[in-house]
């Protein structure tokens, strides 16, 4: 999972422990901020970016899955007329014109015709036309579908990370707080003894430090922002919810076959399939079938010629097999042992995925488990103590402080993964009705 750089709490504790004298911080217990979490800032109208929210404007509005559901309808196109005939042709002439005089009822031969001619493909070849067709509308419905698991994934994901992020600058802000309040006791303490103007410069140094990590944390923050935009547009600059959405819960069973990117290869090597079977077609002659009519003049002295009337049909002959129809039906072949192979892949890839995502969930789901039920409580029992005792010295206090920030900024991590995973596995076995 992706992991958002960050530094360690406990670490900035324990320089403060070893630098600043427990007599220098005596005081600090009244005036030490809130582990509790400010609320966020509510914008005007109190209008708030809810995954679900962000989810339904990406189907929306994504141009991508737009661009697979336009693939869709010219497939929808294509299948509605794939297994038609050619259009018959229209066939005009003048036939047998002397060229001495080019009059018409010269000789009677001469005639005007009319006819029309429609070709006709060989063998099964407009029958397997249509079928190849609606596989390929199959497999672009089924893109459609991968499309849109793929955008709620990744809708999800960065609404998620957002979340962390935001969490994360304001665990920030908090530590500034208790690094600034230590940096007044410091400095408080300096004007009495000599030696504490060094305990003084490297308590400035220590805030100094935790301002550095923020402009890093806002550019994430207007980074991740900014890639919701390309699904959601202006929306993604709402604010988000104080809470973690809940996802559907995933299957705990897995069939690739039951998977659209699996479907999708599947159609696609069944018009692989179907283009072989076009390919043996062309052994077979296609042919031709040509009517006319033809109008003659009547002789100069008045007597009628008769009309004439003409039926013919034209046969492709396949003869020269070896340099054509072998070597087409022999590339229509290796195309489909390559769909063959792509689409068992495709199946080995999707179950590899599941597995690995559904070990890294319930490794997730123990640890956030154990944050929530032992780790958590007993920090902030070690917290509650400190204060009611007011400790030895504010040594132990700022510690118990320090680690209950890191250990929440940690649980949220752990929660945020394990709503990520979630999101991949849902990609895999889609969300039950």
């Amino acid at each position: 999972m992706l992991q958002l750089p960050w530094y360690s709490l406990t670490g900035i504790v324990l320089i403060f422990q070893l630098l600043v004298p427990a007599s220098a911080r005596a005081d600090e217990t009244a005036n030490a901020p809130s582990l509790a979490r400010g609320p966020r800032l509510a914008p005007i109208g109190d209008a708030l970016l809810t995954l679900t929210q962000a989810e339904s404007l990406a189907q929306t509005h994504a141009p991508w899955l737009a661009h697979h559901r336009t693939n869709a309808n010219a497939a929808a196109e294509r299948a509605a007329y794939a297994g038609r005939l050619p259009d018959p042709q229209l066939v005009l002439g003048a036939l047998n014109v002397p060229t001495d005089t080019w009059k018409l009822d010269q000789e009677d031969m001469t005639m005007t015709m009319i006819g029309l001619r429609q070709s006709f493909p060989p063998g099964d070849t407009l029958a397997l036309r249509s079928q190849r067709a609606e596989k390929e509308l199959t497999r672009e419905e089924a893109k459609i579908e991968v499309e849109r698991r793929n955008l709620l994934k990744q809708v999800r994901q960065a609404w998620l990370e957002l979340y962390f992020q935001e969490e994360s600058l304001r665990r920030l802000q908090d530590l500034r707080l208790l690094q600034q309040k230590q940096l007044q006791a410091a400095e408080g303490r300096s004007r009495a003894a000599a030696d504490m103007q060094q305990v003084v410069i490297r308590a400035h140094q220590a805030v100094a430090r935790v301002n550095e990590r923020e402009p890093m944390l806002k550019a994430q923050i207007a980074r991740t922002r900014a890639q919701l935009g390309r699904w959601i547009g202006s929306a993604a600059a709402l604010p988000l919810p104080d809470a973690l959405p809940v996802l559907p819960v995933p299957a705990t069973e897995f069939d690739a076959a039951r998977h659209p990117e699996w479907l999708a290869s599947e159609a696609m090597l069944e018009g692989a399939r179907l283009e072989v079977d076009m390919a043996r077609q062309d052994y077979k002659p296609a042919w031709m079938l040509d009517l006319s009519y033809g109008l003659r003049r009547p002789m100069a002295d008045g007597t009628e010629r008769p009309n004439m009337a003409t039926a013919m049909v034209t046969l492709d002959l396949p003869v020269f097999r070896a340099k054509r129809q072998d070597r087409r039906l022999a590339e229509k072949q290796a195309m489909e042992s390559g769909a063959r192979f792509e689409s068992e892949d495709k199946r080995r890839e999707l179950e590899a995925m599941y597995q690995s995502m559904r070990a890294e969930y319930e490794a997730l789901a123990e640890r956030a488990k154990i944050f929530d039920e032992q780790l958590l409580p007993a920090m902030r029992r070690e917290a509650q103590k400190t204060i009611a005792g007011f400790a030895r010295d504010q040594t132990e206090f700022r510690d118990a402080q320090m680690k209950v920030l890191d250990t929440e900024l940690e649980y949220t991590r752990v929660r945020v993964d394990l709503a990520k995973t979630q999101a991949e596995l849902l990609y895999l076995t889609g969300e039950q009705p």
